[in-house]
């Protein structure tokens, strides 16, 4: 599920704070293991000052705007960060500056439980949302394989160094991306701050690994373990 070695300009996580989620992986009950890790994840990010979290985005978005996946990506899709998560806004705008097309997520359904990608032109088409996500506003939504993303940004509370993610336990991302789980492209590249990387994390079959981890000290190719 990983791409191996394949970025020019690859940063290493060095001396990647090495989490605090520390995973006890629980083979016979992994599902109650995550809701543990998930309450300490939502901990870590009621933390952070919005000062911190605009400094290390700065220095997140460096690493993945210095790296040739990124530069060589013609159309990106992103998340909009909220609560604690990196921001993603300036990165949003350099995808736009940058003349790539931007799909940004949407949750769709009567029970709003299925994600959407929409294209976006304008940061302004962004709105407030239920659960206090911000979403785009207008245009049709269409699922990740007819968006054709070269790029795609993966939210989630924790990672491994292997590529496992961490989710609110709702299983969204998993869902709308897993028709493309066994493909190479989109590279998913799993966003989060150093500390909430850890060495393994509890999976389960539906689960949907990232081909490349990000944080604020470095991106580089998960390991598959």
């Amino acid at each position: 599920m990983c791409v191996p070695g394949s970025g020019g300009g690859r940063k290493p996580l060095a001396g990647a704070r090495e989490v605090a989620v520390n995973a006890r992986v629980m083979p016979d009950n992994p599902a109650l293991e995550k809701e543990a890790l998930r309450t300490a994840a939502r901990q870590r990010r009621s933390l952070r000052s919005a000062d911190e979290v605009a400094a290390r985005s700065a220095r997140l978005w460096a690493h993945l705007l210095d790296d040739r996946r990124w530069q060589a990506a013609g159309s990106v899709a992103g998340f909009v960060g909220v609560r604690g998560e990196p921001d993603t806004r300036p990165l949003l705008a350099a995808t736009l500056a940058a003349g790539k097309r931007l799909w940004l997520p949407r949750m769709a359904g009567p029970k709003r439980d299925t994600i959407e990608f929409v294209a976006v032109t304008d940061l302004g088409q962004l709105a407030p949302a239920p659960f206090g996500l911000i979403e785009p506003t207008g245009g049709p939504g269409v699922d990740v394989a007819a968006a054709s993303v070269d790029l795609l940004l993966l939210p989630g509370l924790a990672f491994s160094r292997g590529g496992a993610r961490l989710g609110f336990g709702r299983a969204f991302y998993d869902r709308a991306l897993a028709p493309v789980r066994a493909a190479s492209r989109p590279l998913r590249v799993a966003v989060c701050f150093a500390e909430d990387v850890a060495a393994a994390l509890p999976e389960e079959p539906h689960d949907v690994r990232a081909h490349a981890l990000l944080t604020d000290d470095g991106l580089s190719d998960c390991t598959g373990d």
